[in-house]
């Protein structure tokens, strides 16, 4: 019998399925409200459940044909929510001119995404190889966005860190994964980050 891919549908990808509703619940907060921190709000949300769903999803007892769905699974899900989702975000927020500015949005929007989708693809294939990542995770860039977004970015602000964080995801820059104190200063700017958005937020009602 043939596979179907509802099988593959389990409890054990349940952070990477809530990560994906975060980074589209950030894209429908900025068309519908206009509101940067609600937005980074949702990106930094989507980014603390990235960071975990790897963890989460080897509490469960899984086939390998399971782990490997599951690896699929959270990349295509960082490239929506990670690689696309912010520059939805800030396509619907920042007032792009036309000209040589809105071709340089155009430009630095496609090396975000490119760069976003190779940096996945590469550690799909190579994320056994080494203690820790190559180049930005895109968690982190996510987070670097969510941060960005407290300040409300005018447009050559948006295109330079389009620029600077695309290439950061691919540069050959090793970044070991976060534990102990490190994690702890990672989770510590996320929570700044979402409440300080929050804060803004409930200052708005």
């Amino acid at each position: 019998m043939t596979e179907a891919p509802f099988r593959y549908i389990s409890l054990s990808n349940a952070l990477s399925y809530v990560s994906l509703c975060c980074g589209l619940g950030a894209i429908f907060v900025a068309r519908e409200s206009a509101s940067w921190e609600g937005a980074g709000l949702l990106l930094a949300l989507a980014a603390l459940a990235g960071t975990f769903d790897g963890k989460f999803a080897r509490c469960f007892l899984r086939t390998p044909l399971q782990e490997a769905f599951g690896i699929q699974l959270d990349s295509l899900v960082d490239a929506v929510c990670f690689g696309v989702a912010p520059i939805a975000c800030l396509s619907v927020l920042v007032d792009v001119e036309s000209g040589i500015a809105g071709f340089l949005w155009i430009a630095a929007s496609a090396l975000h995404v490119l760069c976003a989708v190779t940096r996945l693809g590469f550690y799909n294939l190579h994320h056994r190889e080494t203690g820790g990542f190559v180049g930005i995770p895109t968690t982190a860039a996510a987070i670097l966005w969510a941060t960005l977004f407290l300040f409300h970015p005018t447009t050559p602000m948006a295109i330079v860190g389009m620029s600077v964080v695309g290439a950061g995801m691919i540069c050959p820059l090793h970044i070991p994964r976060p534990r102990g104190a490190l994690m702890f200063g990672y989770l510590l700017w996320i929570g700044i980050v979402l409440a300080r958005a929050g804060l803004v937020l409930a200052q708005d009602f």
